[in-house]
């Protein structure tokens, strides 16, 4: 079965005992188009049926008694296809030292058309388990809204809804919660100034997108919270372009993932990098193709700029900015310099407002 994505939060110790619990999820689709879906009355969240494999099972078997526990639907067992498997792996919150490791497997099939009755368990039951139909994209975005408190349910949840936007052939992209949650996780690992460094690029990056049209606020924070994302690895250099990357890609965020990759590259080129280029030849070959291959698009230059006035104390000018990391560094390319100025100017014709106002820098 072909990998869709693999959500490891990398949260846990090599050390932690593992827990595997594999599991089958159906991918029901009716004649208008939409998904039988579970929905969480409680939690206000929509997932796919489907539940853990037991021992004594084959995956069919198992799908077929999770659809028919969850929602009360018979599938038909010759409609079963392979759509694709999940990895989720992250730390138990409820027990110390422990790692849950999940493959999920997703099937597409058809079910017969009348429900019977459901057959949940305690927790079904409290979280309010119940049948509807809806669009993969409708679900999606309810999803996205959901307040999870719970950083275990929060994961789940991110994982049916990177799921069903796959399924509606949309790109998935974090919620804000998912990438709040994986900025707190990273900091845990790597605490340091980068996390404000972050926010105050995220939120800068809403301000300005909110007078942009064609741009999304929300899209533009969540992008600025998670550009430096590759700093959860250690204290580095490049090495947190390519690792923020490569970790955003495995956890199928493309988008934000090329964030992570142009947002130190104003110029398209890596030798405008400031800073210890300690990753190796073919990792820096890597990257120089990707920026060969690409167009910069507005949340590319949305980002550098953002990142390019956001010091871990607060927002400040271009010049101060720049002129703090030439003196930490000792040189600072001109041609990248006036780059950013031209960032500014791009973005202030788009929003016909002054940047600084709108991000309220300390100029």
């Amino acid at each position: 079965m072909k990998t869709l994505f693999k959500m490891d939060m990398k949260n846990y110790a090599d050390s932690d005992t593992r827990i595997r619990r594999p599991s089958a999820r159906a991918v029901i689709r009716v004649a208008d188009g939409r998904l039988a879906l579970v929905y969480s009355r409680k939690h206000q969240y929509y997932k796919f049926p489907g539940g853990g494999i037991r021992d004594d099972e084959d995956h069919a078997e198992a799908l077929a008694r999770e659809v028919r526990e969850e929602t009360g639907l018979r599938i038909r067992r010759d409609s079963i296809r392979e759509y694709g498997s999940v990895l989720r792996l992250q730390k138990s919150g409820r027990q110390e030292d422990t790692v849950f490791e999940q493959e999920n497997f997703y099937y597409t099939c058809s079910a017969e058309t009348a429900a019977g009755r459901q057959n949940l368990n305690a927790y079904e039951k409290e979280s309010g388990f119940e049948l509807q139909y809806v669009h993969a994209r409708e679900a999606a975005a309810m999803n996205k809204a959901c307040k999870v408190q719970d950083d275990f349910d929060l994961v789940m949840s991110a994982r049916d809804t990177a799921t069903l936007e796959i399924v509606s052939g949309l790109t998935p992209e974090p919620s804000v919660s998912m990438a709040e949650f994986l900025l707190k996780t990273a900091v845990k690992t790597n605490p340091g100034p980068w996390e404000q460094h972050s926010r105050y690029a995220a939120e800068s990056a809403g301000r300005i997108a909110e007078r942009c049209p064609g741009l999304d606020p929300e899209r533009a924070y969540i992008y600025g919270l998670l550009h430096d994302i590759g700093r959860k690895f250690g204290i580095s250099g490049l090495a947190h372009v390519y690792d923020g990357y490569h970790y955003l890609m495995e956890l199928g965020y493309a988008n934000a993932a090329r964030i992570a990759l142009t947002h130190s590259f104003n110029l398209k080129d890596i030798r405008d990098y400031i800073g210890k280029f300690d990753i190796n030849e073919s990792e820096q070959e890597e990257i120089r193709a990707f920026l060969a291959e690409i167009e910069y698009n507005d949340y590319d230059f949305l980002i550098q700029l953002c990142d390019a006035i956001a010091k871990a104390d607060g927002i400040v000018s271009l010049e101060e900015r720049m002129n703090d990391v030439k003196s930490r560094y000792g040189y600072y390319p001109q041609k990248k310099w006036d780059r950013n100025i031209w960032l500014k100017k791009y973005f202030e014709e788009k929003m016909q407002e002054e940047l600084y106002q709108v991000v309220g820098a300390g100029v």
